[in-house]
């Protein structure tokens, strides 16, 4: 095989794997409502790992407006 023809054959598995996790995603979400309608609601580990990352990403945040606040505030009061 030549390197073009390798590199197609990846480019191709990429296309599917991401087709594959595509489809395997709006499968679990419409379960999940399937489920949610029946009355059998139960959190996806998918949903989970999304609203850490929001939480991680708001704290993160949030911590960088508090070192800064902070850096400001003893700047003014040390140069005063």
């Amino acid at each position: 095989m030549t390197r073009t023809e390798l590199k197609q054959l990846k480019e191709q598995e990429e296309k599917e794997r991401k087709k594959r996790d595509k489809e395997r995603v709006r499968v679990e979400k419409e379960y999940q409502k399937e489920l949610e309608k029946e009355g059998k609601v139960t959190k996806s580990r998918v949903i989970e790992n999304e609203k850490s990352r929001e939480t991680g990403r708001f704290l993160t945040k949030a911590i960088i407006i508090v070192s800064l606040l902070l850096a400001i505030v003893l700047a003014i009061v040390f140069l005063i």
